[in-house]
Order: C-alpha cells, then structure tokens, then sequence
C-alpha cells in the first residue's frame, strides 16, 4: 500500500459526501421533498458515478495497481467531476418537472426549491474536481507511473471478443442513442403518437448498460493489445456475465415500459406504448455479447495439470 497524498484524501471525503447526497432531497415540489434518485436521475447518476470513479481511482492508486499515470487518472476523476456539478448547476435552474427533456428553458422551474440536498451534492462534486485537479497538475502525479495489472496468460485478440466488443456496443447504441425505443400515444394528454429514445426514458438503465459496455470494450481492447488483468477464462466469464445482466435489464424495460404513471398526469391515461425495432435490436446485441464471452471462456480452458492461478505482470509508464 501506498501513502495517499492529501488530495486524494480530499478526493475520498468528497466523493462520499456524494454518495451521502444522493440520498437526500433535491428538491421541494408544491410543499413536498423529491428525492434526487427518481426526482433527477441523469443527474444522480452523474453524481454516483463521479463517486465511484473517484473511490477507485484513489483505491488502485494506494493499491499501486493504477492502470494510468498519476497525472492522467486525476484529469479523468477532476472531468467527470465538473461534468457532474455542472449538471447539478443546470438542473437547480431547470428542474425537470412538467419538462422531460433538455432545452425546456427555466419556464420549467415552476412550483419547486431546491433543497440543501442539491447543494451538498453540489459541494461534493466540486470538491472531488478541484481536487483531482490539482492533484493531475502536481508534482506527485507526475512522479506516478502506470502499474497496471496483466495477466500471466493473455489469449489475444479472437472472434469471440470481436462479437462480444461488436455486441455489447449494438446493445447501447441501437436502445439509447439517436434510435426511437419506445412510441407512446396520449402522453400528457397528447392525441398523437409521440417517439422516445431510451436515454431519457429510462435513464437509470441507460446509465448501466452505458458502464456495461464501456468495461467490455475496455477489456476487450486491453485483451486485443495482451494486456489484460484477467487471465483468458476469466476475461471470457468477465464478459459473458456483464452483458447477460445487461441483457436482463433491457429485456426488464421491453417488458415494463416506464410510462404507467401517465406521464405524470394521473388522471390522464397513456395509450398504448410500442417497444420499436431498437430495442430488440439492442437486446440481441447483449444476448451475442454475452453468449461470445461464454463461448471465448470454453475455447481458453487451461490444460490439465496447469496451475490456475496465473501469474501477473506489472506495466510502468510508457
């Protein structure tokens, strides 16, 4: 274990003070408290995630198992840390209700106030940015060097991950990017059909199928230049298992839809909701990362006789 510089440790508070605000009140909306999980989830998610990142980033590093260089690991937590308060920022201006999407204008604030919830998050998010700043731009980070952990076994690059890399980027792009996942008729009173990404829809999937594919991309590049921290098994089952739970989840939303609550309205019924060719589409995108991952685990079976805990290799900066 390392000696953690005082930075991190202000990394560390901060990004638990995040953690702690995600379970607070956001907002107070016609005299009742809106909890930030369900109240603003892009924005939570933001904020959970800038945590974790942080929480880890500091982990490997007193770990010295950091798979970058000191400067560019604080450069990543500090970016997704502004990314996160400046989102906080635009929805203390523009809270989401009556307006389910960007570019509303702050007509949309209406009847709320922001809670000291928003602000502890917001304190949280800023703490860990200037931190991770400050700590990319001095002289420890710079003295840091990469010391990523790769496996005593790598496989290389096969087909198996190809599909499984192919697969699991189909499974997000195809459901929540520019493709319609949903059409709904008579939301918000609306007489006509009205089509819907999955992004918005359904932003807490979206955040972690966005993660899921994001790692198996990752690792199977890392795989791809034989530098992976898992031996070829277990990079295999890594795989398989992210994208077969990433599949569960979309399968979830293509069976229960998330606009039963009538958009808000509760006297006013919602149509019908037709799950749109993109979601299939991203749902057999899992299914062929997940099934390329297991597939890749069975082909990379060690002999008999072999020791099964491989050996590991440690990478300086280059």
């Amino acid at each position: 274990m390392r000696r953690i510089p005082a930075l991190l440790w202000l990394v560390l508070v901060a990004a638990i003070v995040q953690l702690v605000s995600v379970t607070l009140s956001f907002y107070e909306l016609r005299g009742e408290a809106q909890g930030a999980r369900y109240g603003v989830p892009h924005t939570s998610d933001l904020i959970v995630g800038s945590a974790v990142a942080a929480i880890v980033a500091v982990g490997l590093t007193a770990a010295g198992r950091q798979p970058f260089r000191g400067r560019t690991i604080g450069l990543l937590v500090g970016a997704v840390g502004l990314l996160a308060a400046a989102q906080i920022v635009y929805r203390m201006a523009v809270p989401p209700y009556g307006c389910l999407q960007y570019g509303c204008g702050f007509a949309a604030k209406g009847d709320t106030q922001v809670l000291r919830g928003m602000w502890i998050a917001l304190a949280g998010c800023v703490a860990v940015a200037l931190g991770a700043l400050l700590y990319a731009f001095g002289r420890t980070a710079r003295e840091t060097p990469a010391a990523a952990r790769i496996a005593g076994r790598q496989s290389g690059m096969t087909p198996w991950l190809g599909l499984a890399a192919l697969g699991s980027a189909a499974m997000f792009v195809f459901p929540f990017t520019v493709f319609t996942l949903y059409t709904v008729e008579g939301f918000f009173g609306s007489r006509v059909s009205q089509p819907w990404g999955g992004w918005l829809s359904i932003p807490h999937t979206s955040s972690l199928i966005l993660v899921a594919t994001a790692i198996v991309v990752g690792l199977v590049v890392a795989a791809g230049r034989e530098r992976s921290p898992f031996s070829p098994r277990a990079l295999g089952v890594t795989i398989g298992t992210l994208a077969l739970l990433a599949a569960a989840r979309i399968l979830y939303r293509l069976l229960d839809h998330p606009f039963n609550a009538a958009g808000g309205a509760s006297d006013t019924p919602v149509g019908a909701v037709t799950v749109e060719l993109a979601g299939y589409l991203g749902l057999a995108g899992a299914l062929l990362a997940a099934v390329s991952g297991f597939v890749h685990a069975a082909q990379q079976r060690a002999p008999v006789g072999e020791r099964s805990v491989t050996g590991e290799a440690t990478l300086g900066a280059r």
